[in-house]
């Protein structure tokens, strides 16, 4: 069971005097420091102005971030996107979040629990109010199907392992992934997700529409618009790797990851990867940094 929070535009917030864009809902009992930490995270930037031709939809930003609150890593699930207008016929956004508990991190991963149907909602016509009950999270595995996303996209279902191997030969990195709107994000990120160990997977965070990091998140995996200013600010982050959707890719080779995308896993077939080797431990810090999981280091500002 999970807290969960919902943000948009609204004459009245569920807080005395909020309104305008404002919490409508949360769970009661959630602590003040998550409410606001969520509410820090529901920033959304759309590509097209009011009267501006659109050249594809709005792209939805589908995230799994991890942060480090009061020295307590905690996982965060959310969907933030264009909704429709508000009441006063302006253009609106709608952001959702739910905070997982780690023992129930389903086996599939944050890409699969997103996916399920129902989990999130994209609209919001109700008055403001507290949500009684907590979330309920999905339990489940992804199926290990073919690539499929991937294979319509790029012409070669094994492209779906260079995210897998890029997380697997350093976890505390950056991968670029350069997008046009249109582009399924979420399915793509979910495919090469379902090539890594179940154990592993809630360890990778991610962002299908990348604007910019909130204070004490990571992210590993960030989508980015092509020719964006924060495509270009990620392109020079120390380290990064670079997948660009908008050209041709090179070929991936045969290996297990690439094979398993192209063939899908056999049913009742165990992950065949090996897990990353934990980071060091940077025993010099003080005892609260401690607390920070591998995946908080941050990378380091470009020059």
């Amino acid at each position: 069971m999970a807290y969960e929070l919902i943000y948009t535009s609204a004459e009245r917030g569920l807080r005395p005097g909020t309104r305008g864009f404002c919490t409508v809902a949360f769970t009661r009992g959630m602590p003040p420091p998550q409410v606001q930490l969520l509410e820090a995270m529901s920033a959304y930037k759309n590509l097209y102005g009011v009267h501006e031709a659109q050249s594809g939809p709005e792209p939805v930003s589908w995230n799994h971030y991890r942060n480090n609150l009061a020295g307590r890593d905690v996982t965060i699930l959310s969907r933030v996107g264009p909704t429709a207008a508000d009441h006063t016929g302006r253009t609106n956004k709608l952001a959702h979040h739910v905070l997982v508990a780690a023992r129930e991190r389903a086996a599939g991963g944050p890409v699969w629990v997103s996916q399920q149907p129902g989990f999130f909602v994209d609209a919001w016509d109700e008055p403001a109010h507290y949500l009684e009950m907590p979330k309920t999270i999905p339990s489940g595995d992804s199926s290990g199907d073919k690539a499929v996303a991937w294979e319509s996209l790029t012409g070669d279902a094994g492209q779906a392992s260079c995210l897998a191997e890029a997380y697997l030969a350093n976890p505390s990195g950056v991968v670029l992934v350069v997008f046009t709107p249109g582009m399924d994000m979420l399915s793509l990120l979910g495919e090469s997700m379902a090539l890594l160990p179940p154990s592993v997977r809630w360890q990778v965070t991610y962002s299908t529409y990348f604007t910019g990091l909130s204070a004490g998140s990571t992210c590993c995996w960030r989508c980015c618009v092509a020719d964006s200013v924060v495509s270009r600010e990620t392109s020079r982050l120390p380290g990064v790797k670079i997948i660009d959707l908008t050209a041709p890719l090179p070929a991936v080779p045969a290996g297990r990851l690439a094979d398993l995308a192209r063939q899908g896993r056999p049913a009742g077939a165990k992950p065949v990867v090996e897990e990353p080797a934990p980071l060091p431990r940077q025993r010099s810090k003080p005892a609260a940094g401690r607390h920070l999981n591998m995946l908080n280091l941050k990378p380091r500002k470009p020059d």
